[in-house]
C-alpha cells in the first residue's frame, strides 16, 4: 500500500482523462417516461451552423490532434434550439453527411477520407459542406503520419474526388486563408499532381496572399512547399514564407506559434529562433516543455541549454505525464542524443513509482531509448527481466532482438542471471527456425556480448554457406565476433601474444594526452609496446610485462626468456573515452565489456583509464593512479582515488 495515494489517484485520473475514450459535446438529456418503466428516451439538442466558415466544428474523437490542427481547429458554437424530438435513423449517405457536419450530436466515430467523399455528393451541396469535407479530409491527413500509396489511390479514384476537385478550384478565389491551405496540403499530401490547373490556381492565390497569412496558415503552407518539386513559383513562395517567418520572429510573444515558426524555419534561422526560446523559456508550461523536445527532435536541432531549462521543469512534474508521452520525450532525448542522467534517472523513479500503470511494451520502449543514451537503470532493467522470466511464450522475434539489443548495449544481467540467460536461449531455440537470416546474425551477437553462446544457433550461421556474401561490412564484423566468442568461450587461444602487430592510429586529442602523459612517465620505450592488435580483432593502447614480486617492468627484449616464470603478467592498457561507460558511470557497455572479458582470457591483466576522468587529474593523482594500477603497488595511503573503480564486468 502506497503512503501517499493521492498523488496516484490524481495520476490515475489524468491517465484516464488522456484515454482515447474522448468525449465532447454535450449529453443527452435521459428523461424517464411515466409510461413504460424501462423506456429512456435520448433527446438532443440539434446542431446548428454558424453563419462563418471558421466555426465549423469537426474532429476526430479517437485520434491526437496535432499541435498545429489545434490551433487552426477553433470551434465555434453557434446558436441552439431546442427540438422535442431527434430521429435516429439515416440513410447511408445522409448518415455519413451529419457525422462530418455535427459531431456534437453522435458518439465518437473515426472518419476515413472515402467516407468523407462518400458523404459529399455532387448534386444539392453547399459552400459549408465543401468546407467541411476540405477540413475533414485535412485532419485524416494531418493524422495520418503514414499513408500508404494505395490508400492515397482509394481517394483519388473515388467517383466524388474530382468534383470535390473542380468545386475547390473554382471557390478558391473566395476561399478564408485557412480553407484555402488546407485545401492546398490535402491535395499534395494525396500526390495530385503540382502541373494540374487546381494546384497552381491555390499556389497561385496563396502568393497573391502572403502576406496576410497568420502563423498557424504559413505553417500549413510551408509543410505542402516540402511536398512539391522546385518550380518558379515554389522558389518564391518559399523566399516569402523564409522572410515572414524572419520577421515575425522579432515580435512573436506567444510561445506556441514560436515553437510552430521553429518547426518550419529553415536552418540559417534556427539559431535566432533558439535565442528567442531562451528568452521565453521561464514562460514555458509543462506540455511546451515537452512540445519543445518534439519540435527539436524534428528540426534535429541540439540545443543543450534549451534542453537543459526545459528538463529543469519536467524532471518536477513528470507525474502529470502521461504513459505515452514520458515514452515520447525518453525517444526525445535519444533522437538528440541528449544525455541527461538527471532527467533520465527521474523519469526511471517515476516508472518505478507507477509501475502498474505501465504495460510490457512501453517500459520496453522506454529501455530501448535508454539504452541508446548509455543509461542503465538498474530497478527497471531488473523488473523487466524478471517479466520476462515470468512469461517466455509471449517472446516473439521482435521482443527478443529488442531485449537482447537493449541488455547487451548497457551490459546489464539480472540477479537471477542464469535463469535470464536460460530464458532467452530458450526463446532462440523456438524462435531461430521462423527468423530472417540477419536477424538471427544480430540477435545471437548481442546475446555474445551478454556472455551467452547459444551453439545451436551458431551452428545455423556457420553452415549456412550463402549468408557470407549477403552481409555488408558490419554484419561481417558481427559473423567474425560470433566466431571468437564461441571459440573463447569454449576453452580455445585463437590468439597468443606472439600474434600482436603494432598498428597506425589516430587518436582523439583526449586520448593522445593519456599517452603522451604514459610515455613520459614510463620514460624508457623498451618497457612497453604502443599501439598493439590482433589480426582483425581487439586494439591495445598499451602492453606492459610486469614481474609481481619485483613490482618491476621487464623489458620487452627480455620476455622470451622469462616467458615460462610464474610471476610475470601481461597487461593491456585500454584508454578509454566516456562512450565506452554506461552515463554517469565507469559500467562497460556491451563492447567494451566483451573486450575486456575476452583480453583476460587470452591471459591479460586489464587495466582500464577512463580517459575523460584521467585528463582532470592533477599530475600527482595521475602517477598515483599508474602505480596503483599498473605498478600494482599498495598505495600509501587510503583516501579514495579520484578515479572511480572500473565496475567487474
Amino acid at each position: 500500500m502506497h503512503n501517499m495515494p493521492l498523488p496516484y489517484l490524481l495520476r490515475t485520473v489524468r491517465l484516464l482523462q488522456s484515454c482515447q475514450s474522448y468525449i465532447r459535446g454535450r449529453l443527452p438529456s435521459i428523461l424517464r417516461t411515466s409510461s413504460s418503466s424501462s423506456g429512456l428516451l435520448l433527446t438532443h439538442k440539434p446542431w446548428t451552423p454558424a453563419s462563418t466558415v471558421t466555426s465549423i466544428p469537426f474532429r476526430f474523437f479517437n485520434q491526437e490532434t496535432s499541435v498545429i490542427a489545434e490551433e487552426n481547429n477553433t470551434v465555434s458554437e453557434s446558436s441552439v434550439c431546442d427540438s422535442a424530438d431527434h430521429s435516429h435513423a439515416h440513410s447511408g449517405e445522409d448518415s455519413l453527411k451529419a457525422d462530418v457536419q455535427n459531431p456534437s450530436t453522435h458518439p465518437p466515430r473515426k472518419l476515413s477520407c472515402v467516407e468523407v467523399l462518400d458523404a459529399f455528393s455532387g448534386s444539392a451541396y453547399s459552400q459549408h459542406e465543401l468546407y467541411d469535407s476540405i477540413k475533414s479530409m485535412w485532419n485524416v491527413l494531418a493524422n495520418s503520419k503514414k499513408l500508404k500509396s494505395s490508400d492515397k489511390q482509394l481517394i483519388t479514384d473515388h467517383p466524388n474526388f474530382s468534383t470535390l476537385c473542380y468545386e475547390v478550384m473554382k471557390s478558391a478565389p473566395s476561399m478564408s486563408n485557412k480553407f484555402l491551405v488546407y485545401s492546398l496540403n490535402v491535395f499534395v499530401s494525396l500526390k495530385v499532381n503540382q502541373k494540374t490547373r487546381l494546384v497552381q490556381t491555390l499556389l497561385s492565390i496563396c502568393q497573391q496572399r502572403l502576406s496576410s497569412l497568420k502563423v498557424g496558415e504559413i505553417s500549413i503552407l510551408a509543410n505542402s512547399l516540402k511536398m512539391l518539386e522546385s518550380n518558379k513559383t515554389v522558389d518564391i513562395l518559399n523566399s516569402g514564407v523564409c522572410l515572414l517567418i524572419e520577421l515575425k520572429c522579432e515580435d512573436i510573444k506567444d510561445v506556441t506559434l514560436l515553437q510552430n515558426l521553429m518547426r518550419i524555419a529553415p536552418t540559417h534561422l534556427r539559431q535566432k529562433f533558439e535565442e528567442k526560446a531562451l528568452q521565453m523559456v521561464d514562460r514555458f508550461t509543462v506540455p511546451q516543455c515537452l512540445h519543445m523536445f518534439s519540435v527539436l527532435a524534428e528540426v534535429n536541432l541540439h540545443s543543450e541549454s534549451l534542453l537543459d531549462a526545459c528538463s529543469h521543469k519536467l524532471i518536477d512534474c513528470l507525474d502529470e505525464l502521461s504513459c505515452r508521452r514520458i515514452i515520447s520525450l525518453t525517444g526525445y532525448c535519444s533522437k538528440l542524443s541528449y544525455f541527461n542522467e538527471k532527467l533520465l534517472s527521474a523519469i526511471g523513479d517515476n516508472i518505478m513509482n507507477n509501475i502498474y500503470m505501465w504495460e510490457k511494451w512501453q517500459i520496453s520502449a522506454v529501455l530501448t531509448s535508454m539504452a541508446f543514451l548509455r543509461f542503465r537503470y538498474v530497478p527497471l532493467l531488473d523488473y523487466f527481466a524478471d517479466k520476462i522470466i515470468e512469461d517466455v511464450e509471449s517472446l516473439k522475434t521482435y521482443n527478443l532482438m529488442t531485449v537482447s539489443k537493449v541488455y547487451s548495449i548497457v551490459n546489464h544481467l539480472p540477479e537471477e542471471r542464469g535463469k535470464f540467460l536460460e530464458t532467452l536461449n530458450t526463446a532462440l531455440d523456438s524462435l531461430m527456425n521462423s527468423m530472417k537470416k540477419k536477424d538471427l546474425l544480430r540477435t545471437v551477437y548481442n546475446l555474445c556480448l551478454l556472455g551467452l553462446v547459444p551453439a545451436a544457433a551458431i551452428q545455423k550461421l556457420l553452415e549456412d554457406k550463402s549468408l557470407y556474401s549477403t552481409l555488408d561490412n558490419v554484419e561481417k564484423s558481427y559473423l567474425g565476433h560470433i566466431k571468437l566468442c564461441w571459440l573463447l568461450e569454449s576453452g580455445s587461444r585463437p590468439y597468443s601474444i606472439e600474434n600482436l602487430e603494432n598498428v597506425k592510429a589516430n587518436h582523439s586529442d583526449s586520448v593522445m594526452m593519456c599517452h603522451t602523459f604514459l610515455k613520459n612517465y614510463f620514460t624508457d620505450p623498451c618497457l612497453y609496446q604502443e599501439n598493439m592488435q590482433f589480426p582483425s580483432s581487439y586494439f591495445i593502447d598499451f602492453v606492459f610485462t610486469l614481474d609481481t614480486n619485483q613490482r618491476n617492468l621487464i623489458p620487452m627484449g627480455d620476455v622470451q626468456k622469462l616467458e615460462n616464470s610464474q610471476n610475470i603478467t601481461r597487461i593491456a592498457v585500454l584508454c578509454c573515452t566516456a562512450g565506452s561507460f554506461t552515463l554517469g558511470n565507469l559500467h562497460p557497455i556491451g563492447k567494451m565489456a566483451v573486450k575486456i572479458r575476452h583480453l583476460r582470457s587470452l591471459g591479460f591483466h586489464v587495466v582500464v583509464v577512463p580517459v575523460h576522468q584521467f585528463i582532470m587529474l592533477s599530475e600527482v593523482k595521475r602517477v598515483e593512479f599508474l602505480r596503483e594500477n599498473i605498478l600494482m603497488e599498495i598505495p600509501s595511503n587510503q583516501k579514495a582515488n579520484e578515479i572511480q573503480q572500473i565496475e567487474e564486468t
